[in-house]
C-alpha cells in the first residue's frame, strides 16, 4: 500500500496553480464552527450541496487539471507523499489535507462542509456493499465504472480511465472493535506504524478500507481522484479526534505526542510536510481543527429515524447505529409515495364532498365571491397541509374540513 514514485504525478505547477493552491492555507474562521455529521445524517440541501461543490471543482478548469484533480494529485506526488504514509506523520497530514479540501469546497459553495462515512456502520451487514451508501443518493454504486449518483461519469487523469470501483472484493471494513481497540492505547507511537500491530494500527486499518473499496481508491498515489477518499479520511480523522478527547482525559497533550522512534527519515518531527512550508510535527496541533466538531448518530431517538436518520437503524441487540441498505431504503421510499398518493386522493375526496355540501350553501348565506376566493380557498390549501401531517381516512379529512370552515362562520 506504500507509495512509490511516478513520474506522470511530477508535472510543474503553473503560477495559477501555486495561486490557487496558497489560498486554500486558511484555517475557520473564530465563532466559524464546521460541523462534519456523518454522510447519513445530512439534510437533503446539505448533502446536495457537498455533491455540487465537489463537481464545481472537478468541473473548474482554471487551473492544470481542474481544481479537484490538482488538489488530488497533491497527494499523489513523491514531495508530499512520502510524509502522509508509512509512519506517525500519517494523521497530521491528512488532517492538514482535508482541511485544504474543505477549504477549496467552500470557495464553491460557502456553507458547504465535509461529511464523513463511518464504515462501522455497514460493517455488521451481511453483505456491506449493499449499503444505501452504494447508492444514487450517495457515493454512486461500487461495481466497476461508476454510473450512478453524483460522480457518474467521471473522467480520472493520467490514463486510469473513468471512475471505478470494486467494494467488498478484497481485505474488510473498520469494526467497532477496531475502534475500542484504538481507543485502549495512548500515545500516538502505539496506534501508528512503524511497529504497532495491525489490530491497533490506524494507519492500517485504513489501508484495509482502500482495498476493500477498490478500484482507483485501491492504490495510494490515485486513491484521492475518488471523492471517496474524502469521506473515508474524514472518518478517520474523527477516530484521531476521538483518541486526543481520550489522551486529555488521562492529562496526556496530543499537541506533544510525537513518537521519538519514528521509522522512516520522511516522518520525523522536522521533516518537510510537503504542504506549503509545514514540517510533520506541526501536523500534530491543534489549530488545523478548532472550531470543527464532529456528529455521530445514535440510537435512542424516538420514532421512524430512531438513529437521527432515515438510511440508518438502530440494532437494539448492541445498541448501536446500523446503516439501511439500497432495497431497504427503496422500499421505504416507495411505501412514502404510496402514502402520499392515498393521502392526496383522499384530500381530494374530501374537499370535492366539502365543495359539493356547503359552497353553495355558504354563497346562498351571503358569503360574498370575494370571502370565496381570498378566504375559504387559502383556508382549504391549510386544510390540505393538516390532512398531511395527520394520517386520516377520508370521512375525518371531511370532518376535518367541516370543523375549520364552521368554525370560521362561527
Amino acid at each position: 500500500m506504500f507509495a512509490t514514485s511516478d513520474p506522470r504525478f511530477e508535472f510543474p505547477l503553473t503560477e495559477a496553480d501555486v495561486t490557487w493552491l496558497n489560498s486554500l492555507f486558511s484555517l475557520p474562521e473564530e465563532g466559524e464552527t464546521r460541523e462534519r455529521k456523518e454522510y447519513r445524517l445530512l439534510t437533503e440541501e446539505e448533502r446536495e450541496y457537498f455533491h455540487r461543490a465537489v463537481n464545481m471543482l472537478k468541473n473548474d478548469t482554471t487551473v492544470s487539471l481542474n481544481k479537484y484533480d490538482l488538489l488530488a494529485n497533491i497527494h499523489s506526488r513523491s514531495s508530499s507523499n512520502t510524509a502522509a504514509h508509512g509512519g506517525p506523520g500519517f494523521l497530521g497530514w491528512h488532517r492538514v489535507f482535508l482541511l485544504l479540501f474543505e477549504n477549496a469546497l467552500r470557495q464553491m459553495i460557502p456553507t458547504a462542509t465535509l461529511p464523513y462515512w463511518d464504515c462501522t456502520l455497514d460493517q455488521p451487514l451481511s453483505h456491506p456493499s449493499e449499503s444505501v451508501i452504494w447508492s444514487d443518493l450517495f457515493l454512486g454504486n461500487g461495481d466497476g465504472e461508476v454510473n450512478t449518483g453524483p460522480f457518474r461519469g467521471w473522467n480520472t487523469q493520467f490514463g486510469f480511465g473513468l471512475l471505478h470501483r470494486q467494494v467488498s472484493s478484497l481485505r474488510h471494513l473498520m469494526s467497532v472493535h477496531d475502534l475500542r481497540n484504538i481507543l485502549e492505547e495512548d500515545f500516538l507511537g502505539n496506534i501508528s506504524y512503524p511497529d504497532t500491530k495491525s489490530s491497533k494500527n490506524l494507519e492500517q486499518l485504513h489501508n484495509n478500507v482502500h482495498v476493500w473499496v477498490g478500484g482507483l481508491m485501491r492504490k495510494i498515489e490515485i486513491g484521492a481522484f475518488d471523492p471517496v477518499f474524502y469521506v473515508l479520511h474524514t472518518f478517520i480523522d474523527k477516530v484521531w479526534e476521538d483518541f486526543r478527547v481520550h489522551q486529555r482525559s488521562k492529562e496526556i497533550d496530543p499537541t506533544k505526542d510525537y513518537p521519538e522512534f519514528y521509522g522512516r527519515r520522511n516522518h520525523a518531527s522536522f521533516a518537510p510536510m510537503g504542504l506549503g512550508n509545514l514540517v510533520v510535527i506541526d501536523g500534530i496541533s491543534d489549530v488545523w481543527n478548532k472550531n470543527v466538531v464532529y456528529r455521530q448518530p445514535s440510537c435512542g431517538n424516538s420514532g421512524q429515524n430512531e438513529c437521527g436518520s432515515k438510511f440508518l437503524r438502530c440494532d437494539h441487540s448492541t445498541w448501536t447505529c446500523v446503516s439501511k441498505t439500497k432495497d431497504e431504503v427503496t422500499k421505504s421510499i416507495n411505501k412514502d409515495k404510496h402514502k402520499d398518493t392515498t393521502l392526496s386522493r383522499t384530500l381530494n375526496s374530501g374537499l370535492k364532498e366539502l365543495d359539493n355540501l356547503y359552497i353553495p350553501s355558504l354563497l346562498n348565506s351571503g358569503i360574498s365571491h370575494s370571502v370565496y376566493s381570498d378566504f375559504l380557498y387559502p383556508l382549504k390549501d391549510r386544510q390540505s397541509t393538516a390532512m398531511y401531517s395527520e394520517n386520516v381516512s377520508q370521512s375525518s379529512a371531511l370532518q376535518k374540513a367541516k370543523e375549520i370552515y364552521m368554525s370560521h362562520l362561527n
